[in-house]
């Protein structure tokens, strides 16, 4: 079950970064990082529990393993799996030093999960 909702994750995180880089041209990831926390800040603080800060570094991390988890998609499955594996072991190292207990982990994880629920599914693909 982990799995399923880790992989979830990474696909909703590689998704969303393939849609905000073609809006801006990924010209701008500040720009994009700022937008990012704008628009979930509220919604994560509101559902999650977690102070502004510790959201804030929430996103950062997330947007982090998104940029890179997109630079994967050239590798074998096998390559892409485990380098998706040590990105996901580098996120839970760096959500240890927010720091974030194991209920705001679930918490988190379970607001992601649920935003991927209601994204809108991109025809053609």
């Amino acid at each position: 079950m982990k799995k399923f909702l880790l992989l979830t994750v990474v696909f909703c995180a590689v998704l969303s970064t393939t849609t905000y880089a073609q809006s801006s041209g990924g010209s701008n990831q500040v720009s994009m990082l700022q937008q990012l926390k704008e628009k979930l800040k509220p919604q994560m603080v509101e559902k999650t529990g977690l102070t502004e800060a510790q959201v804030d570094r929430v996103i950062e991390i997330n947007f982090e393993m998104r940029q890179a988890a997109a630079g994967l998609r050239d590798l074998s499955e096998a390559d892409r799996s485990k380098k998706i594996a040590d990105l996901k072991a580098a996120k839970e190292k760096k959500f240890s030093e927010i720091p974030l207990t194991a209920e705001q982990i679930k918490a988190i994880y379970a607001f992601y999960e649920d935003m991927g629920k209601n994204m809108p599914q991109k025809s053609g693909n």
